[in-house]
């Protein structure tokens, strides 16, 4: 492999959903400790309405942020201007994650090695969403389900999807 493995992970409605007003559209306590568990040790690229959405780096990450304003600053993590400099940011045998927002997940969904996605049973009203993609283009490795419960806004399957080659 030459260069990272470029990983995009995402929780997306049915239609396409990711986000309203810079903040998830949902409460999904599994989706957050699956993204924490799938992330944990491994570069995470974002986008700087992303990086301004959390408010400080995640931990046990290295944090990229992409932004076209080169005075542009975010405390903790590395600054870059597109995607090209982010992931020449990491190392060549790195796992790196893309993180969104919409534009960011656009930009990178043509180098996408794999993506994992949780799809989210529900349409839900956003400004935010997933670019479509040609699903041809990737083979489901693996499907976990998460029902509906208290923690849980809606229920949704954990999915895993590599490019085929």
């Amino acid at each position: 492999m030459s260069g990272p493995e470029i990983v995009l992970i995402a929780a997306v409605a049915r239609n396409g959903a990711i986000g309203k007003d810079n903040a998830l559209p949902w409460r999904l306590k599994a989706d957050l400790a699956h993204f924490k568990r799938t992330t944990l040790g491994h570069p995470v690229v974002m986008g700087r309405k992303t990086w301004e959405s959390l408010g400080r780096p995640l931990p046990g990450r290295q944090n990229i942020v992409i932004s076209r304003d080169p005075a542009y600053v975010a405390p903790g993590a590395c600054v870059a201007g597109d995607l090209a400099a982010a992931i020449a940011a990491c190392p060549d045998d790195a796992r790196l994650f893309v993180i969104g927002g919409a534009q960011i997940y656009a930009l990178a969904l043509p180098q996408a090695d794999r993506l994992v996605l949780t799809e989210v049973d529900a349409d839900v009203d956003g400004d935010a969403f997933f670019p479509a993609f040609d699903r041809s283009a990737f083979e489901e490795t693996s499907r976990l389900h998460q029902p509906q419960d208290a923690d849980n806004d809606h229920a949704a399957d954990f999915v895993d999807y590599r490019r085929v080659r």
